[in-house]
């Protein structure tokens, strides 16, 4: 099986998000190999808070709390925002609101986090040194060998399997991990050859 890949520019403005998630992931992937215990507890605690015994009644209930606390403040700040007025039921008011307001979005999932500023920085020095470079007439290749890196007739670096630390995906590109501190961005619309549901899999194996 081979995969070939016609690189062309990395002027897509989405790779500047996607390109700090697949670090984001990388990243992830560096944190649970070396503290593997802490993940775990981590992973649990997660999954209690989102499938934990009782959530939806939770849900249901922090709402009730939230319209309660909210209406219950309102009516309590609308007076004491009145001549003259009184600051007591302003503090009381406003307390219960922002009580309220705390009950009814307490309980909404979260999304996906947003990455660090870290993250966000080696990305982005990624990104410069995929854009700064010259990848006219240059093709990837990923066969059993290895990957290969060519320019027209000329055989560049080959980089062996055993290199590579890890792979990652996202909606345009996949990001390859070599060795520590290494690093490939290949474009999924660079792909000319091969199955793109099939390049994960493959480089994993």
């Amino acid at each position: 099986m081979e995969f070939v890949f016609q690189i062309s520019r990395y002027d897509d403005p989405a790779l500047d998000r996607e390109a700090a998630a697949l670090m984001d992931q990388r990243i992830e992937a560096y944190s649970r190999e070396k503290v593997p215990g802490l993940w775990k507890i981590t992973d649990r605690l997660n999954a209690f808070t989102a499938k934990g015994p009782g959530r939806e009644r939770r849900v249901r209930r922090y709402r009730i709390y939230g319209v309660v606390f909210l209406l219950l403040g309102i009516f309590v700040l609308v007076p004491g925002l009145m001549e003259p007025r009184q600051l007591d039921l302003i503090l009381v008011g406003a307390f219960a609101a922002a009580l309220g307001l705390f009950y009814l979005f307490l309980p909404k999932k979260r999304g996906p986090g947003k990455p660090s500023r870290q993250t966000q920085a080696e990305a982005a020095k990624l990104l410069a040194r995929m854009r700064g470079t010259d990848w006219t007439g240059v093709q990837i290749c990923c066969d059993e060998n290895g990957m290969h890196i060519c320019r027209g007739e000329e055989q560049g670096e080959s980089i062996p399997y055993a290199e590579m630390t890890g792979v990652w995906e996202s909606a345009r590109a996949w990001l390859v991990a070599i060795e520590k501190d290494r690093g490939l961005m290949l474009q999924k619309k660079d792909l000319i050859s091969g199955n793109p549901q099939e390049f994960l899999q493959y480089l994993k194996k």
